[in-house]
């Protein structure tokens, strides 16, 4: 089941967002933890604020990606490239970070970030929070449609999804959003109305809500009115 909050203003959706993160990012458990954080426009403040305003993290935090595209990590398009900056700021070793190597063939490219979950949870880790978003059409990650969902592997923790109209993908699957203790869908601006009402109503899900439905707790958090 999906439960949603309604924000009313990007601003607000953002703050929240921001104090979860800092939870997860300063909050020391027993054994690894993670964050996994998404590409793309709607994160983009998130990570501007931790630069501005850091927290330091706790000793066995690590950082990963909801997906990533076959760029070089110097392409603007790269996700990874949008959160150097923060990284840098908290201070966090390559070692944990989980990143996409996408200087490697796009199926090698796969295959080592799946062996990168597994090291991460063969080391007894724990994802508390799983931040993704949510496309006009429905897709979340590089997950774009219900076929693509299905075809991944029930113990594969991320796939190569090809685009023809490029560029191609590397994504989580719903084997590792899985075993994410709270996954939240982040979604703003009216046009994602339609899709939003789709997540939470119809019977016969989106693709977003196929990815999540092995997740133990799935959130979307909404903001109608892109902007403060």
């Amino acid at each position: 089941m999906i439960t949603a909050s309604v924000f009313d203003t990007r601003e607000a959706l953002n703050e929240a967002t921001l104090r979860l993160m800092r939870t997860v990012i300063s909050a020391g458990r027993r054994g690894p933890t993670a964050l996994i954080v998404p590409g793309g426009r709607t994160p983009r403040s998130l990570f501007e604020s931790l630069v501005a305003q850091p927290v330091t993290p706790a000793p066995d935090f690590y950082l990963g990606y909801t997906d990533e595209r076959h760029v070089p990590e110097t392409d603007p398009q790269s996700n990874y490239a949008l959160t150097r900056d923060m990284i840098r700021t908290l201070g966090l070793p390559p070692s944990r970070v989980l990143r996409v190597r996408t200087e490697l063939p796009l199926e090698e490219s796969a295959s080592r970030y799946h062996d990168a979950w597994q090291d991460f949870f063969d080391l007894g880790g724990t994802v508390p929070l799983a931040l993704l978003g949510l496309g006009d059409d429905g897709h979340t990650c590089s997950l774009f449609t219900p076929e693509q969902v299905d075809a991944c592997g029930p113990d594969t923790f991320a796939a190569s999804v090809r685009r023809e109209t490029g560029p191609d993908r590397i994504t989580v699957t719903p084997a590792l959003l899985g075993r994410v203790e709270h996954v939240i869908i982040l979604a703003a601006g009216n046009e994602k109305a339609a899709v939003v009402d789709a997540m939470l109503h119809e019977s016969s899900p989106v693709t977003a809500a196929r990815a999540v439905a092995r997740a133990p707790r799935v959130s979307l958090w909404y903001a109608p009115q892109d902007g403060v």
